[in-house]
C-alpha cells in the first residue's frame, strides 16, 4: 500500500519548476492529446510550457494540484513516483503545492 504522506493530488511539487524547458515531450507521447497551445519547440525537441511557475495543465483549487491532461500526461510524468528519490526532492525544492494553495485560499491547511 502507498504511503499516504506521498498523495500526489494534494501536492503538485513535481510539476514547478523555473526551468521553461523542464519537462521534454518524448516521441512515443505522440499519439496523446496534449493541447498544442501548451506545447513549443526548441532545437528540434517539444516541451510542455512552464510559463507560470508550473506545468500548464496543472490545476490548483480547492487545496489540490491535479493533473488536467492525466490520462494523456507525458511519458515522463508516468514514470515519475510517489515517494521516490526524486518526489522527496521536489518536494524538498517547492513544498507541498496543495498546502500553499489551501493557504491561499483562507482553507485550513
Amino acid at each position: 500500500m502507498a504511503d499516504p504522506s506521498f498523495d500526489c493530488v494534494s501536492c503538485g511539487a513535481c510539476c514547478f519548476s523555473r526551468n521553461p524547458r523542464y519537462l521534454a515531450v518524448l516521441p512515443w507521447d505522440a499519439s496523446r492529446a496534449l493541447p498544442a497551445e501548451s506545447l513549443f519547440s526548441e532545437g528540434g525537441q517539444t516541451f510542455v510550457k512552464f510559463d507560470c511557475g508550473h506545468c500548464v495543465h496543472l490545476q490548483l483549487a480547492g487545496g489540490k494540484a491535479v493533473c488536467g491532461v492525466y490520462d494523456d500526461r507525458p511519458e515522463a510524468c508516468r514514470a515519475f513516483r510517489a515517494g521516490s528519490f526524486e518526489c522527496v526532492k521536489a518536494r524538498r525544492a517547492n513544498g507541498i503545492m496543495g498546502e500553499r494553495v489551501r493557504d491561499q485560499e483562507g482553507e485550513p491547511a
